[in-house]
């Protein structure tokens, strides 16, 4: 039984014998881009994920996709199971290669009782569900369960603690959400308050759609919140949404992040009583007193039990009563190489894309889908279509590119 300051138990190379280099195998989640580590000898077998795979989209050598290849599920030279990549031929000296593979479940919920198996977590894989929440990546470094399990949680917006019912919620919760616990006047002591800017942020960068095999953000998004932006000025920050895929769900958990954290909050510490020990951190409480500048509902940010002091001591923020509107400010490019390039551009209802293959010269006679509409790129490789601001989704096939699937948001 795994403990959370236990390592994830990854595999490196050296579980093969001949192998000077030294690289983690990867576990794959949802869809994800990976670097397949050479296999044998000859470079025709490769390994893309050390356990069974649901396949391979595509498989590039620098920026072009190539046929010849095929994937199977079987057994390394350990009896370890893994996925293979077998190419028809050697790639030559200095090619890079990339496959597009399609690994383990990659509902959140999933990806966590997977990580840290004593996780029991029904609704928080229905909340997951109904949010079409997907997470892409792969964990390709050593790392503690604990740390990965926030990791994950941290990219759909969701707080955790071994102790929750349920394990992990949405944070920051909604307002109408299930109190806790209600604390009067007598049941907080020790009590003090403050309200401080350090953590304001009212301009976030999201980079997100990590590409393993080129070790970068395929995408990003900027965001800013601006009634607090003229109200505190710009203060920035940066959200690593490496394993979203998609623009609509980094957009939306970086705007719930945003909404969070663009707003001065009342920070509470006290101490209750033991009754209480059982609070877990990301739980909403109630929490009223005549001198508090504050009185409503509060979410808890930190519990500790205090076994033997006889009081348990919270820290907690109350919830704004006033939600910043936060709007998109840039939106960065929808893909690089090895892919085609995208350049967007939106004016008076109309949507321009203009595609160009890795040298910067124009893709013509693509055929572009935009919301189920139908065009073609022409001579300079541009194509328009009407478009009512929001998320769209676009796919493009190109002779002698793979096909490119992706949303954008205008």
């Amino acid at each position: 039984m795994s403990l959370l300051s236990d390592a994830v138990p990854l595999r490196d190379t050296s579980a093969w014998p001949g192998f000077d280099a030294i690289e983690i195998i990867p576990r794959v989640y949802g869809r994800a881009t990976v670097k397949p580590l050479r296999y044998n000898e000859a470079g025709t077998l490769y390994v893309v994920a050390d356990h069974a795979i649901a396949g391979v989209d595509a498989v590039r050598v620098g920026s072009q996709a190539i046929a010849g290849w095929k994937t199977y599920n079987g057994a390394d030279q350990t009896g370890h199971g893994v996925a293979f990549l077998q190419l028809s031929a050697p790639l030559q000296s200095g090619d890079e290669i990339a496959a597009d593979v399609r690994g383990l479940n990659g509902n959140p919920a999933a990806i966590v009782a997977d990580l840290y198996p004593r996780a029991a977590l029904p609704e928080f894989a229905i909340y997951c569900r109904n949010h079409r929440l997907e997470l892409g990546g792969a964990l390709t470094e050593k790392i503690t369960v604990r740390a990965a399990l926030s990791f994950a949680l941290e990219q759909v917006g969701a707080a955790w603690s071994a102790g929750l019912p349920g394990f992990a919620l949405p944070f920051p919760p909604p307002a109408d959400g299930h109190l806790a616990a209600t604390l009067g006047p007598l049941d907080v002591s020790n009590w003090s308050v403050e309200c401080a800017l350090g953590d304001l942020v009212t301009r976030v960068t999201v980079p997100f759609d990590y590409d393993y095999s080129a070790g970068k953000s395929r995408q990003s998004v900027v965001l800013v919140a601006k009634s607090a932006k003229v109200l505190h000025g710009e203060r920035t920050a940066e959200l690593a949404l490496p394993w979203v895929k998609s623009s609509r769900q980094a957009i939306a958990t970086a705007t719930a992040w945003l909404q969070w954290r663009a707003r001065p909050k009342w920070a509470l510490t006290g101490s209750i009583s033991v009754q209480y020990r059982s609070l877990q951190p990301g739980s909403l409480i109630s929490v009223s007193h005549p001198r508090l500048p504050v009185s409503g509902e509060y979410v808890l940010t930190n519990v500790d039990p205090g076994y033997g002091s006889g009081a348990v001591s919270i820290t907690a923020e109350a919830l704004p009563s006033l939600i910043p509107v936060v709007s998109i400010e840039t939106v960065g490019k929808r893909f690089d190489p090895p892919n085609d390039g995208l350049n967007i551009t939106y004016e008076n209802g109309v949507a321009t894309l203009a595609i160009v293959d890795p040298n910067g010269s124009p893709v013509r006679d693509a055929a572009v889908m935009f919301d189920g509409k139908n065009g073609k790129t022409d001579i300079t490789g541009t194509v328009s279509f009407k478009a009512d601001p929001g998320v769209h989704a676009v796919v493009i096939n190109a002779t002698g590119f793979a096909p490119l699937e992706m949303e954008i948001t205008l």
